[in-house]
């Protein structure tokens, strides 16, 4: 298991270390001295085994698919900075070069805007590009929706100062120190280009915080990890005020009735199996397998979400429910996975947490919501925000990971039933945070409420006002 998933108390503090990699684009850098600083980078980062960010100019994936290769070979993070990133970054740049990016690669989760500088299409653009994370400069201490499910990481600072005002390396290493005892979260940079200018000194300057951040006992997170963490956490504090009355409503659903029998009806094809429920709702589909089972491991969405799957011994979960033991490796006979893998942003973790607690050969029951044409809108509660809806070709190829099985409609939900084939391997590209790593600090659900409100009113009934009101607005919205 992930060292991470072994911390008993929450972090103090969260951060994203990323880099801008420019090479002489805004500068008189030279790009082998730029694409050397990459390597120290990742040397660094190897020595003090802390994940980053590296957000690579947009046109460098063609041109050099070589630096692009170091920092994923080295597991850390690529997301995009722009396209061309023109030195004279205006809005009329801002969503074309989101689509050259998207064009670029379907796969980067992220985007961080040259200079910060964004506007409320920048936002919309990212979103409908299937972009999930925007990093910008932001007061803000902790990562938040900032338009339907795109999240906004906060940056608090990063090297350009050193670079255009003259600023002293010692105060730039002590400007993160500070930020550790103020910011709850932040991400914190450099550019390639700014260190290749002094290497020596802003190597040695980065070495410096990197240590301070262990020293800390920092939780070190790449942007898409702090943006997975973030999500999750919000559909858990949603399901926490609600699962319970949820639960007692959903026990008369036909649907659950009709998800209880077909659980049941592979259950009773076991001799006394091991059942691993990941996610289904308060035990609401392994619990009536009690008296089938040999063991039930039941972890519900709020408190696992996959990561902190915790066991109890032929007992329903309680919701919130915390032991000291994890769920052990190749223990299951059978895994249950119900409304979950529509709010991962990781979902193959599902597929590595599925094999790793499987046997071979175990059965794996999965649902996956819908994707027709009556979606409702991403806005609302988070579950509505980042809900994902599937297509069928989505979750064949997804569950090609694990095995092969079947897959049926039940009105808006696929049931996928298969065999556990594959075995589980540690890839060190992937790692999954249990939320008790971190704890957020989440504002008044009257205030998400009031936003949502706005934000159809702007984009709808907005139009009608003057064009300054509408600027002001975004603006409000976007904060």
């Amino acid at each position: 298991m992930d060292e991470i998933a072994k911390k008993q108390h929450p972090a103090p503090n969260m951060v994203t270390f990323y880099h801008d990699i420019e090479q002489d684009i805004d500068s008189e850098a030279e790009p082998e001295k730029c694409r050397a600083i990459v390597k120290k980078y990742l040397e660094l980062e190897k020595k003090y085994n802390v994940p980053a960010t590296y957000n690579v100019v947009g046109k460098l994936f063609k041109e050099q698919p070589d630096l692009i290769g170091w920092i994923l070979d080295a597991s850390q993070e690529i997301a995009f900075h722009s396209y061309n990133h023109q030195s004279d970054w205006q809005s009329k740049y801002f969503t074309s070069e989101i689509g050259l990016c998207r064009n670029t690669s379907q796969s980067v989760k992220g985007y961080r805007s040259p200079q910060s500088l964004w506007n409320h299409a920048t936002l919309k653009s990212l979103y409908k590009k299937g972009f999930l994370w925007n990093a910008e400069v932001d007061a803000h201490k902790e990562p938040y929706f900032i338009y339907k499910g795109l999240v906004r990481l906060p940056i608090a600072g990063d090297d350009w100062g050193l670079h255009k005002e003259g600023v002293d390396v010692d105060r730039w290493v002590q400007q993160f120190s500070r930020l550790l005892k103020t910011r709850h979260y932040f991400g914190f940079g450099t550019h390639d280009s700014v260190t290749s200018f002094a290497p020596e000194e802003m190597l040695k300057a980065y070495e410096r915080i990197l240590q301070i951040a262990v020293e800390n006992k920092a939780l070190l997170v790449t942007f898409s990890e702090a943006a997975d963490l973030f999500r999750r956490a919000s559909v858990s504090r949603f399901y926490s005020k609600t699962a319970k009355s949820w639960n007692v409503g959903a026990k008369g659903i036909g649907l659950t009735k009709n998800l209880q029998k077909r659980v049941r009806a592979e259950a009773e094809k076991l001799q006394h199996p091991v059942v691993a429920d990941l996610g289904s709702g308060g035990g609401l589909l392994s619990s009536p397998l009690k008296d089938i089972a040999k063991k039930v491991y039941c972890v519900d969405n709020a408190p696992g979400m996959v990561s902190d799957v915790r066991s109890g011994d032929n007992v329903e979960a309680r919701f919130g429910e915390v032991t000291d033991s994890n769920l052990p490796d190749n223990s299951c006979d059978m895994v249950i996975c119900s409304r979950i893998i529509e709010y991962l942003l990781f979902r193959d973790h599902l597929a590595d947490e599925i094999k790793r607690i499987g046997k071979i050969g175990a059965t794996y029951f999965i649902t996956f919501p819908v994707l027709h044409e009556n979606i409702p809108p991403h806005g609302g509660s988070p579950p509505r925000r980042i809900r994902h809806y599937f297509t069928s070709d989505e979750i064949q190829e997804w569950t090609k990971q694990i095995g092969p099985g079947q897959l049926v409609r039940d009105k808006d939900d696929w049931i996928f039933v298969g065999k556990i084939e594959k075995e589980y391997s540690q890839n060190h590209h992937k790692r999954t945070i249990p939320m008790s790593a971190f704890r957020f600090r989440f504002p008044s659900p009257h205030y998400h409420r009031i936003k949502s409100y706005l934000e159809i009113y702007v984009d709808n009934i907005g139009r009608r006002f003057p064009k300054s009101v509408q600027r002001l607005g975004k603006l409000v919205l976007s904060r």
